[in-house]
C-alpha cells in the first residue's frame, strides 16, 4: 500500500482540528513544532529538529555552511510535507541570526521558498529578541528581570517588567560563532559585548530568564547532578550560586572531560563550554537573584503575538486545564462548580491557592479510562508532567498530589514521592485536604454537575454538609465514608444534614 493512502485516515481524523505550526531556521538547528490545544495554551503535538549547523564558520566565511544548507533544504522539504499531511492551517517559517547575517542568506531563503512553495520571514535582531521575550511572558506572565536567549549565532537580551517588554539588544555571542577562540580571547569577546550594553545594570539583583537549547542543557545537567525529582525545564529555578557553580564546572572542561560529566548531551559537546562561560560572565555582570529556565521562547512568542488582547489576558494554566478536562473528563466540564463547593474549607487561602484549587478541580476526573488500580498514579503523573505554563514546580506538585488523593484517598504511595519531595508538609496537607474534598464531590454526584445546592459549612470544630431534600437520594455508604475521611483529616466533627427548602 502506498504511503499516501496509509496516511489519509490520519489526515481525515485531524481535518476538524485547527493546528498551527512554526518552523525556526536557526544558526544551529532547523526545527518544526506543530501546536494543538487552546490558543492561550498551545501544546506541542509534534516536535522535530535537524542539527544543520547553518551558522558554522559564519564568522570566518561570512556564508552559510554548505553542508548545512543541503541538510536544511532536505529538512524544510520534509517539514512542509508533514504540515500538509497534518492539515496545519497556520504555518509560520522564520529564519534568525545566521540567515540574517550571511551574504548568501537571502539566496538561501529564495531557494527554500521556490522549492517548498512557502514564505520565509527573516527576523531582524530586535524582532527575534522581542518574540523570544514574548515567549517567556506567555509561560511566565509576571516575569521581571532580564531574558537571555542564546542561539547558535547570537544572544538576545531583553528587559522584562511584570511581563512588559523593555529595552533589548542582539549580541554576536552564539556558541557556533565563537568556536575556535582561545579561552582568553573568548572571555574578552564576551565581556566586551556585555560592557557595551549599559542598561544591563538596571537588572542587577533581579531574576535572569534563560532560553535556548544550550542553556536548557545546563538545566538538565544541574537536575541530573542534584537528582532533582522533576525533569521539566519550564520554570526550573536555581540560585545564582548554584548557577555559578555549574557554569564554572563546565566552562573549563575539554570535550573529552565533558563526556564524563553526568547529563551532558553528546550533541552539545562542542558548544556547552562556551554556553556555560557566556552565562557565567552574564551572571557576573548582573548578579541575578534567581536563574529561571524557560522552555518557552521564540516559537511560543510567534504564537503569542498573534493572539488578541482578550486571549492574551487568559490564564494559560486554566486554559490548558479546561481543555484537558473537556477532552478527557467523563461528563461536561464543571470545574468552577467543584471549586465553589470546596471553597469553605479553604477560607485561609489567597488568590494563588484559589487558582490552584480551580486547576485541581478541573483536572479531577481525567483518569476514568484507566484501570481503577492505577487511576491515582496515572492522574498524578499526567498532571505533574503536563506541558503546563504559568505554574512553578511546587504548584505542579500540589495540584498533582490533590488529584492523586481524589482517586486514592491518601498520599501514602511511592508513586507520589517525586511530588512530595518538592513541597513542605503544610503544602502536602493542603493537597490531601483538597483531594479528599474533590473525592467526596465526585462520589456524591457520580462525576456530574449538580453541586449548586450542596454546601459545606465550617464552624468551630464542626464540618456540616447540607443538602436539599432533592439531594437526599444521592447519599449512601460511600458518600458517608468519604465525608468522614475528609472531616478526620481536617480535625473536625462531621455531620450531614438534609435541609428543607425555605418558603
Amino acid at each position: 500500500m502506498a504511503l499516501a493512502s496509509t496516511l489519509e485516515p490520519v489526515a481525515a481524523a485531524l481535518a476538524g482540528t485547527p493546528l498551527s505550526a512554526v518552523v525556526d531556521v536557526g544558526s544551529n538547528s532547523v526545527r518544526l513544532v506543530v501546536f494543538d490545544g487552546p490558543p492561550r495554551a498551545p501544546t506541542p503535538m509534534f516536535n522535530e529538529k535537524v542539527l544543520c549547523g547553518l551558522g558554522r564558520d559564519l564568522a570566518q566565511t561570512g556564508k552559510l555552511h554548505e553542508d548545512g544548507v543541503r541538510q536544511a533544504q532536505a529538512a524544510m522539504k520534509r517539514f512542509v510535507a508533514l504540515t500538509e499531511r497534518m492539515r496545519v492551517s497556520n504555518l509560520k517559517i522564520v529564519a534568525t541570526a545566521a540567515v540574517r547575517e550571511a551574504s548568501n542568506g537571502a539566496a538561501f531563503v529564495t531557494d527554500i521558498e521556490r522549492r517548498c512553495g512557502v514564505k520565509v520571514r527573516i527576523l531582524t535582531g530586535s524582532e527575534e529578541a522581542e518574540l523570544s521575550a514574548l515567549g517567556v511572558v506567555s509561560g511566565i506572565p509576571d516575569a521581571t528581570g532580564l531574558m537571555g536567549d542564546l542561539g547558535g549565532g547570537s544572544l538576545e537580551l531583553v528587559g522584562l517588567d511584570q511581563g512588559e517588554i523593555g529595552k533589548s539588544t542582539t549580541l554576536p555571542l552564539g556558541p557556533l560563532r565563537l568556536v575556535g577562540l582561545l579561552p582568553d580571547e573568548l572571555r574578552a569577546q564576551i565581556d566586551k559585548c556585555f560592557a557595551e550594553v549599559k542598561w544591563l545594570e538596571n537588572h542587577r539583583g533581579r531574576s535572569l530568564y534563560l532560553v535556548g537549547g544550550a542553556w536548557r542543557a545546563l538545566a538538565r545537567i544541574h537536575m541530573a547532578q542534584h537528582d532533582y525529582p522533576l525533569r521539566i525545564i519550564q520554570d526550573y529555578r536555581i540560585g545564582a550560586g548554584d548557577a555559578d557553580d555549574i557554569t564554572r564546572l563546565l566552562a573549563k572542561q575539554s570535550k573529552e572531560s565533558l563526556l564524563r560529566v553526568e547529563g551532558v548531551p553528546r550533541r552539545r559537546l562542542e558548544t556547552i563550554a562556551i554556553a556555560a562561560l557566556t552565562l557565567r560572565r552574564l551572571i557576573k555582570r548582573i548578579g541575578p537573584k534567581t536563574v529561571v529556565f524557560s522552555a518557552h521562547g521564540l516559537r511560543e512568542g510567534i504564537c503569542y503575538v498573534a493572539l488578541s488582547d482578550t486571549v492574551k489576558r487568559q490564564d494559560a494554566l486554566l486554559a490548558a486545564c479546561r481543555d484537558m478536562a473537556a477532552r478527557e473528563g467523563r461528563f461536561a466540564e464543571h470545574g468552577d462548580e467543584l471549586a465553589q463547593f470546596l471553597a469553605p474549607l479553604f477560607s485561609e487561602d489567597g488568590p494563588k491557592e484559589a487558582r490552584l484549587r480551580l486547576a485541581a478541580a478541573l483536572l479531577s476526573d481525567i483518569a476514568w479510562r484507566v484501570n481503577p488500580d492505577y487511576r491515582g498514579e496515572q492522574a498524578f503523573r499526567r498532571v505533574l508532567r503536563a506541558p503546563f505554563a504559568a505554574i512553578n514546580h511546587q504548584e505542579r506538585a500540589m495540584i498533582s498530589l490533590a488529584v492523586f488523593a481524589r482517586y486514592k484517598g491518601d498520599l501514602n504511595d511511592d508513586a507520589t514521592l517525586p511530588g512530595r519531595a518538592l513541597i513542605n508538609d503544610a503544602q502536602a496537607q493542603w493537597a490531601l485536604r483538597l483531594g479528599l474534598t474533590l473525592r467526596l464531590a465526585h462520589a456524591l454526584t457520580g462525576g456530574t454537575a449538580g453541586l449548586q445546592n450542596v454546601r459545606l459549612d465550617l464552624s468551630d470544630k464542626n464540618l456540616v454538609m447540607k443538602l436539599p431534600p432533592a439531594g437526599e437520594p444521592l447519599l449512601g455508604e460511600v458518600v458517608q465514608r468519604r465525608f468522614e475521611a475528609l472531616a478526620k483529616v481536617c480535625g473536625l466533627n462531621g455531620s450531614i444534614e438534609v435541609v428543607p427548602k425555605k418558603h
